[in-house]
């Protein structure tokens, strides 16, 4: 027996040997990583003999490590004749190997990674004190040593009077530690052609501007980016509190929400992470949480590569976090939404693929004012899809709607479905739901609306079978003890021992390779382990929701040298706009007179120039050059035809601003 065992031993070392030569003579041509702190996109450009049906295989592990973990299949697009995906639940700073081939293969490519780690070396400290003009964060560090700005204690409080707390005009950079209050327009503005930015632990509040006296102006936003062509890359944005804008965004009772938002990038790049952030108000809604404007598009917020978890979204009467546009390897998790909308929009989801994972949808308010059972319920998730696009894959697993009650409400106050498109026209396409639990309003109500064919939707838990669900587990959630609909952000929504949906879950490589019982659970949460954690408390808990905390720029040399004085303005040229458009009635029927209002704005004064409205990029007669007035164009026709119609406003320019686009928004004529 001694013999047999180490002759087990001795083949056991050799095949080890094999398998790390094997990983080192693998090819990595055509291979390419991109990390963030706790996930990885990963893309392998022309593997022959790829197909749509079979995607390919990737499994991964810790550098050195013996044992292997399988991922997700990864995307196959034919157009782009790659194959793309991301592998999550990662740990920061730390070096992976992973193995791609196609499916029945050995395997055939490998690629080597590093997660980002939590801790940044730092070679200066700037430490700032209280006032009231704006800061301009303006020297840059390195990526061998951070500059941080050390607001820690101090407050700068605009007052009205100056457009932003603290712009950011350098590279390698940590803002850290500020009150910020007041500012006319936006908290922070990050300059477009920055990277490497970590912004974290303020507290941003008071901002924005009015539109008309009483709404908010939109887009005014706590943290803002504005860009051009995908500038802007590798962002952390982490544990801010910003809250109560000065003015509030309009409910759908008004018209397409407009107004103040908590996050807002617009045309930027990708590979950035918004983690553990806390976005809410005690009066003035926002339009939505976190977003961007650039939503017709393959860019968008978050664009790619990128990472939106742990965060806390409350008051947004659109979305609770907008993820529309391109959604090339994007991951949102772990994310409480709360009092929104809908929870989670990506409309549209062009390149894909997007992983949307146990995220928790509490209260769903759509228009203000109305009595509970008579809101217009949304769904959690928003999934239209346009013509004008590809259809990006999309994959829901383990999420969870609540359904809190109230007294003098004979239905819930949660959503009203738990996925739609977005019109008879802009179908749910090319999307794998598996293991969500979609507890709506009113239970005699079906989870999907406006579905396409191309869809998988299995093992999901609804009160009423739902088209085209397969395996469905039919009911209402039943809770272990103080755990559920009532349990708000408290993070207890783990199922009761035997109720359905416990251990019932359909296993997903990567995605639910922990589990307590003989499988995993359905839902957010996983029955026995901690509660979920949100914001800033899921910084440090190591939960799904927030993983290992960061320490970033935490130690290193420092001086308290004040920053120097920006310098005097130039002529402001070649500025980029926010633009909106809105409809008098985005429903009508055909003859009906319809005015659309293309809104322009900017930083550096009112735009002038002119706008043409396109209806499906066809001219609107009459509305082919309206000139601006106070930043607006409007544009009434009762010409359109019976259909569905993507309307733009194509913005001119002028002398200080380049061209841009509004919209499109969808117009229905009936």
């Amino acid at each position: 027996m001694r013999s047999l065992a180490k002759t087990t031993v001795a083949s056991l070392l050799c095949a080890a040997a094999a398998l790390q030569a094997q990983a080192q003579s693998l090819d990595s041509t055509n291979v390419n990583a991109v990390p963030t702190y706790e996930a990885v996109g990963l893309y392998w450009n022309s593997p022959a003999g790829a197909t749509a049906s079979g995607g390919c295989e990737v499994k991964f592990r810790v550098s050195g490590a013996s044992a292997w973990t399988q991922g997700l299949t990864m995307v196959y697009d034919s157009s782009a004749n790659q194959c793309r995906g991301s592998l999550v639940n990662l740990a920061a700073g730390t070096t992976y190997e992973a193995q791609l081939n196609l499916p029945g293969q050995a395997a055939a490519k490998s690629v080597t990674f590093t997660t980002w780690s939590n801790t940044k070396p730092v070679s200066q400290t700037i430490k700032v004190a209280s006032g009231s003009q704006t800061l301009n964060v303006s020297v840059s560090g390195t990526a061998n040593g951070y500059v941080v700005y050390d607001g820690t204690g101090a407050t700068l409080d605009a007052a009205n009077n100056a457009p932003y707390n603290i712009t950011i005009n350098a590279s390698y950079v940590i803002v850290r530690g500020f009150t910020l209050k007041g500012a006319q327009q936006h908290g922070i503005l990050i300059d477009k052609n920055q990277h490497d930015v970590i912004i974290e632990d303020n507290d941003i509040s008071g901002w924005g501007r009015t539109r008309d006296g009483t709404w908010g102006t939109d887009m005014d936003s706590g943290i803002r980016a504005i860009c051009q062509s995908e500038e802007l890359t590798r962002v952390t944005v982490q544990r801010n509190k910003i809250h109560d804008p000065r003015y509030a965004a309009n409910s759908w009772a008004v018209a397409h929400p407009a107004g103040p938002q908590g996050l807002t990038f617009s045309y930027c790049g990708g590979n950035n992470v918004y983690r553990w952030n806390e976005v809410y108000s005690s009066s003035n809604h926002f339009n939505d949480g976190m977003g961007g404007e650039d939503n017709f598009s393959t860019s968008g917020w978050p664009n790619k590569d990128s990472d939106v978890y742990g965060n806390k979204v409350n008051h947004a009467w659109d979305d609770g976090l907008e993820i529309e546009g391109g959604d090339q390897n994007v991951r949102v998790w772990g994310n409480y939404l709360d009092q929104t909308g809908t929870g989670i929009a990506s409309t549209v989801d062009s390149v894909g693929p997007l992983y949307i994972f146990r995220n928790v949808w509490d209260r769903n308010e759509f228009l203000q004012g109305a009595a509970c059972d008579s809101d217009d319920k949304q769904p959690m998730f928003k999934d239209g899809s346009s013509s004008d696009f590809g259809n990006g894959r999309r994959y829901l697993f383990h999420n969870t709607m609540l359904q809190r009650t109230q007294s003098g409400c004979t239905n819930g106050l949660g959503g009203g479905a738990g996925v739609g498109g977005t019109g008879d026209t802009q179908l749910v396409h090319n999307t794998i739901s598996m293991n969500n639990i979609y507890n709506v309003w009113k239970p005699q109500n079906g989870p999907f609306f406006q579905i396409g064919t191309d869809n998988t939707f299995q093992n999901d838990m609804m009160a009423t079978l739902g088209v085209p669900e397969v395996g469905a587990l039919i009911g209402r959630p039943q809770y272990a003890a103080g755990n559920g609909d009532m349990a708000a952000d408290s993070g207890l929504y783990a199922l009761a021992a035997g109720a359905p949906g416990y251990d019932q879950g359909i296993r997903i490589p990567n995605f639910n390779d922990h589990f307590n019982g003989a499988a995993p659970d359905v839902g957010a949460m996983e029955a026995g382990d901690a509660a979920m954690k949100f914001g800033v408390a899921a910084a440090t808990s190591g939960s799904s929701a927030g993983g290992s905390g960061s320490t970033s720029g935490s130690s290193g040399g420092g001086t308290t040298t004040p920053p120097p004085p920006p310098p005097p303005p130039a002529p402001l040229t070649n500025q980029p706009v926010s633009a909106t458009m809105d409809s008098s009635a985005y429903t009508a029927n055909k003859g009906t007179r319809v005015t659309f209002t293309a809104a322009i704005m900017g930083n550096a004064g009112t735009p002038t120039g002119t706008v043409s409205f396109t209806a499906n990029n066809s001219p609107i007669s009459g509305c082919t050059a309206v000139a601006l007035s106070a930043g607006k164009a409007t544009c009434s026709t009762n010409g359109l035809k019976r259909g569905s119609f993507q309307i733009r406003g194509n913005y001119s320019g002028d002398a200080t601003y380049v061209a841009g686009v509004a919209g499109p928004i969808t117009e229905t004529v009936k």
